[in-house]
């Protein structure tokens, strides 16, 4: 969904003395994010306009054994096609759960490849056929005690191209065990205009900065195309966190921020939503410019503050509905972030 630019940290050193080991990073969502392969690597490999979903930061629920503990991912959609190439990363407790990891994806799949690509400590590539009669091609290696699994759904790749998207993986990755790669730091100023944590409709998932062709790959008021450029004729800036709803192991909650120069432009920004929402749900008190929809698999309320809009989006990754539950949760926290937004600068 977007080059993240990781920032890289300072080997200290004292004098002639040699330098001191950085220590490992923490592998949060956000660091395992900035090590997943940037949009310009996949368009170089793949081809053609690939561009970035929002990050997926997954809960556990779902998760096949071992569980791990935080994971996430970026899947890659080819613009006018039906292909996709998603990336995930898994930090487990341990090597041996990594490698416990790997090995299942054996079992479940046809014969795989152990030696090719040269990728991780150790790997399982193999190609299939899905129950539609696209081809997929799967890899699935390690790195210490990360596990990252790249799939390609509608093409069939050969190990050296999809060898291509792994190895800069595996290559961050070394940098995130070794200390030297850091998740990219969002300045205080624009975390403060995401949702109050006293607002929070349960725990956070992860937070990223993401591009306006991540948006257009998930909004339906226009082509991707026309919604990325509207988003970037405006000169938006866009930051995404996602919620595991409290009491829910199905529904996430996705809120993203964006910010405009004027508030004009965030005005011209929500007008093609309020326009398209017919006979929807009751926005609350979340201002003058907002609308509420609720469609078949989702529920999505969006306002403008000044020069910000919030969207606030309820679904299920994993099952067809999210609960009812959502409608109340959407609109309780989308009420209390406008509350902070409309005293933002």
């Amino acid at each position: 969904m977007r080059p993240l630019l990781p920032a890289i940290a300072l080997l200290l050193s004292a004098g002639g003395a040699a330098a001191v080991p950085s220590a490992p990073t923490p592998l949060t969502a956000e660091a395992l994010l900035a090590a997943d392969v940037p949009a310009a690597t996949v368009q170089q490999v793949a081809g053609g306009a690939w561009w970035p979903q929002p990050p997926a930061f997954d809960t556990v629920v779902f998760q096949s054994d071992p569980q791990s503990k935080v994971t996430s991912g970026v899947t890659f959609e080819k613009v006018g096609g039906d292909a996709r190439i998603t990336a995930t990363l898994y930090a487990f407790r341990s090597s041996a759960q990594s490698t416990r990891f790997l090995l299942y994806t054996e079992l479940v799949g046809p014969p795989v490849d152990e030696r090719n690509p040269a990728v991780g400590e150790r790997r399982a590539y193999y190609t299939s056929t899905l129950s539609d009669g696209r081809p997929v091609t799967r890899l699935t290696f390690t790195r210490g005690r990360v596990g990252v699994a790249v799939e390609v759904k509608g093409e069939r790749w050969s190990a050296a191209k999809i060898a291509a998207i792994a190895q800069p993986i595996d290559a961050a990755v070394r940098g995130l065990l070794a200390g030297s790669l850091r998740p990219p730091v969002i300045p205080p100023g624009e975390l403060a205009n995401m949702p109050p944590d006293s607002a929070a409709p349960g725990p956070p998932l992860g937070t990223a900065a993401i591009s306006p062709e991540a948006w257009a790959t998930v909004d339906r008021d226009g082509t991707p195309r026309q919604v990325r450029d509207r988003l970037a004729g405006r000169n938006a800036k866009l930051l995404f966190r996602r919620y595991l709803r409290q009491g829910s192991p199905t529904d996430v909650i996705e809120t993203t921020l964006f910010t405009f120069p004027k508030a004009s432009d965030a005005r011209g920004w929500l007008a093609p939503f309020e326009a398209g929402v017919k006979n929807g749900l009751d926005p609350g008190t979340t201002g003058a410019h907002s609308a509420y929809r609720h469609g078949r698999d989702n529920y999505e309320l969006r306002f403008a503050a000044g020069r910000y809009v919030g969207d606030v989006f309820c679904w299920a990754p994993y099952v067809s509905a999210p609960s009812a539950a959502c409608e109340d949760a959407v609109r309780t926290l989308a009420e209390r972030w406008y509350a902070r937004l409309a005293h933002a600068k």
